[in-house]
């Protein structure tokens, strides 16, 4: 890329810039490198410029050497400074031209760099490849002129690949190729692709043509790894769930009106989920329990807009599941105090394992959830997240390989990922519950596609919850707002969006080009 930069005082800004020609000279040297000299005329239309770069990518190259450059015919020595250049870089090479701030002007700049090993050898061919133009560059080039000249004589006419460019043509002549191009628009580029015999330019293959080859002739082994990885992954996984006694029946979803049974909220969203983890059953079973009278929520003022809930507890004696204690417990941390929905929230985040675990026994106390069954389920996800895990630590392994093997190596990790993604599959679809559990899921799935397909009703507010519906409930109460609920006290008696606001904080705490690559091209600019 060849760019520019506003020199920097506070009523200087990037200027708007482009090129009246943007020529290139390339002599290919006996050996496989390239004498490359650059020239572009730029032309600043407003603003303060201050430097000019051009970076050059090092990929299919043996390296780039810079040899010299210049300003309006000046030359520009390496180091810091205006008069100077820049050099730095090794994927890409840059080039900086420091100057002093000018104005609305024109100025050519050029520089000059050898590129080690290009030509490469495609079987009865040695191959020039070289992308003319840089392929990023937001400045628009009105012309150019392109010359590639070798000690051979081509075995077959150029071929030129363009991209927004809007016209170019080529000429072939005392061993050399001439290309022009007109109108190019930002980022359009231009490579040129020269065939001679082989032999006719090089006597040994470029160094990264070479290595190449060896990662190339190598690589069916790392296939046969990465496939014998892949299979011990998966024979792993089916080992694992040979244990797993399958359900009697197929599960099938029920046409419901009503609720199934009364359940409470968290047992619901769980069985709605097929027995999968569910993000809203901590949130319904908070709902659930204002529902019934044994919480209270309020909201308190705002501060800074933004609304706040807290949650009191009421007085009486309540018939509670194991799971609706352990949540009391836990947000509420044991203490009789009232506690802001946040808090409430973040300690049930925190402590997500235990309040789990208590909806599980309660799960397998009614006969819905079969331990042997979630205990193969939950080995599967164990060691599905454990393979990914390892594919992840082993890409960054693999990656200090890139510079022998090329991409190749990566096929291992890639393998463990694929092997921990059918994992996850096979867990997906091992169901923890009872046959009777899938029966009653199927039926809870029936009723939350009845909730689904019709309009807010506050008798089932909290299976509503329970089964992902806040975010839907929320746009309809905000559109059509209503009395609150009992257990609900709004900040301002007058604020019927409180309530909708309400159920939205609720359902956003729930869950949660084709052709081969040329040597060449980088970018330019100017600023």
């Amino acid at each position: 890329m060849l760019l520019a930069s506003p020199a920097p005082a506070a009523a200087q800004r990037a200027g708007d810039y482009d090129a009246a020609r943007f020529d290139v000279a390339v002599q290919v040297l006996e050996g496989g490198d390239l004498d490359v000299q650059e020239t572009i005329a730029f032309r600043f239309q407003d603003g303060t410029f201050r430097r000019v770069w051009r970076e050059i990518p090092t990929s299919r190259t043996d390296g780039i050497e810079i040899l010299a450059a210049s300003m309006d015919g000046t030359p520009f020595t390496r180091g810091e400074g205006t008069g100077r250049i820049k050099v730095s870089g090794r994927n890409r090479m840059r080039v900086e031209w420091q100057f002093d701030p000018i104005g609305p002007s024109s100025h050519t700049f050029t520089v000059r760099y050898r590129a080690r090993g290009v030509v490469f050898r495609d079987g009865a061919h040695d191959v020039v490849r070289w992308r003319l133009l840089p392929s990023e560059h937001r400045y628009r080039v009105a012309e150019s002129r392109s010359t590639i000249a070798a000690p051979a004589t081509l075995a077959s006419a150029p071929a030129i690949e363009t991209r927004r460019i809007g016209v170019a043509s080529h000429e072939v002549g005392d061993g050399a190729v001439a290309i022009a191009a007109r109108d190019i628009a930002r980022n359009g580029w231009m490579i040129a692709e020269l065939r001679y015999p082989a032999g006719g330019l090089l006597s040994a293959l470029p160094a990264w043509q070479q290595k190449h080859e060896r990662a190339a002739a190598l690589a069916p082994r790392w296939i046969g790894a990465a496939a014998g990885v892949f299979a011990v992954g998966v024979i792993l996984l089916v080992a694992l769930r040979q244990s797993y006694a399958a359900p009697t029946m197929t599960a099938v979803d029920t046409a419901a009106t009503e609720p199934p049974e009364q359940l409470p909220a968290a047992l619901a969203a769980v069985l709605a989920a097929r027995g999968g983890p569910s993000g809203y059953h901590a949130s319904a079973t908070l709902f659930d329990l204002a529902d019934r009278g044994v919480l209270a929520v309020r909201e308190v003022s705002r501060a800074l807009g933004v609304r706040s809930y807290e949650l009191s507890r009421t007085h009486g004696r309540h018939d509670l599941a194991d799971h609706e204690r352990e949540a009391l417990a836990i947000a509420f941390a044991g203490r009789p105090d009232d506690v802001t929905l946040s808090k409430a929230r973040g300690r049930l985040a925190r402590s997500s394992g235990r309040f789990s675990a208590a909806v599980n026994r309660d799960l397998v106390a009614r006969g819905y959830l079969d331990p042997a069954r979630k205990a193969v389920r939950d080995r599967l996800m164990r060691v599905s997240v454990a393979i990914l895990i390892a594919a992840a630590l082993g890409s960054v392994a693999m990656a200090t390989l890139i510079p022998r093997f090329e991409g190749w190596p990566f096929l291992l990790p890639f393998a463990l990922c694929a092997a921990g993604l059918v994992g996850i599959v096979m867990a997906a679809r091992t169901t923890p519950l009872t046959d009777h559990g899938l029966i009653q899921a199927g039926r809870w799935r029936g009723f939350r596609r009845h909730l689904m397909a019709s309009s807010f009703t506050p008798r089932w507010l909290v299976y509503g919850i329970a089964v992902g519906l806040a975010p839907q409930w929320a746009r309809y109460l905000k559109a059509h707002p209503g009395a609150a609920p009992p257990w609900f006290q709004a900040s301002s008696a007058d604020d019927g969006a409180a309530f909708a606001a309400f159920i939205g904080s609720q359902a956003a705490a729930g869950g949660g080009g084709a052709g081969a690559g040329a040597a060449g091209g980088g970018s330019s600019g100017a600023g």
